[in-house]
């Protein structure tokens, strides 16, 4: 795991990114933060919580949240595409 200090992220944010590792960001010598790639779980994770709030906006309650999610899938199906 690589460490860097705060001026090096504030500078270099871009190629600290696609070095596509963790990395500790160090202040004065002290960990402050750590830098981690994105996982497919946090990706997931991530794309549920943003349905969740725009659901909540939209007023979809579970019940109509499965209600729709069924159509959804019934009309894939019906294409061929799930």
């Amino acid at each position: 795991m690589k460490t860097v200090n705060l001026r090096e992220v504030r500078n270099n944010l871009r190629k600290i990114l696609e070095m596509n590792q963790e990395v500790i960001v160090e202040s004065r010598g002290k960990p402050l933060a750590k830098i981690k790639p994105f996982t497919k779980a946090d990706q997931v994770q991530y794309y549920l919580e943003r349905a969740q709030e725009a659901s909540r906006e939209l007023g979809i309650n579970q019940q109509k949240g499965e209600k729709l999610f069924k159509q959804v899938r019934k009309e894939l199906l019906d294409e061929g595409r799930y």
